[in-house]
């Protein structure tokens, strides 16, 4: 009987750190995001001094800080990164392995639904200023290009105790200044962990 009532107990203390663990107004987080996207070429080269173009998947890693100005609006800065390796098919001649690193830094706006319940969905948008460092060894194509990535997101935050929390994110990706010449749009499916500072 006692051992019944030593696992009660432990279980409503968890349960009840859960229940009280909500987004709110005033509330400092820190997220890291990581998980796969695919990104959808501007085309195919015209010509040999064209900027190479190639669907791919890619490795991301990002994160952010952020703040709750109430209980539902979260504006914060985000850094992301991501590292790709594809193989572009030439006008002509032989295909090239084309080596493609991201990087990126902007801000971000969430809104959140249901911010006292345990399972948080939101949907918001990011603005990054980004460039893309192209490598294709043994080809003209090397570039080095700047844009603007940005889209909407849509998620879901799920509350582990009251500081930490594991998320889903959906991210779509639109590309714009030298970076159409090379992306025109994607997606990315992420997980993460958000630390908050209450």
């Amino acid at each position: 009987m006692k051992r019944w009532l030593i696992l009660f107990t432990v279980g409503c203390v968890a349960f009840a750190g859960a229940a009280n663990a909500a987004v709110q107004q005033g509330d400092t987080e820190l997220d890291f995001l990581g998980g796969w996207m695919m990104q959808n070429s501007a085309g195919r080269p015209s010509n040999a001094n064209d900027l190479p173009g190639a669907d791919f998947d890619a490795l991301f890693l990002s994160a952010s800080m952020g703040y709750f100005l109430n209980d539902n609006l979260q504006v914060g800065a985000v850094a992301m990164g991501a590292w790709t390796s594809t193989d572009v098919e030439a006008v002509t001649g032989p295909s090239t392995d084309v080596d493609v690193d991201f990087y990126g830094i902007g801000a971000k706006a969430k809104y959140h639904f249901m911010p006292t319940n345990q399972l948080v969905p939101y949907v918001g948008g990011q603005v990054l200023w980004s460039n893309a460092d192209i490598d294709a060894p043994g080809s003209a194509n090397d570039a080095d290009v700047d844009g603007v990535l940005w889209g909407p997101v849509a998620g879901v935050r799920y509350e582990l105790n009251a500081y930490n929390d594991f998320f889903v994110e959906y991210q779509y990706h639109i590309w714009t200044g030298d970076m159409d010449d090379v992306l025109d749009d994607g997606h990315g499916l992420f997980l993460g962990l958000i630390h908050q500072f209450k």
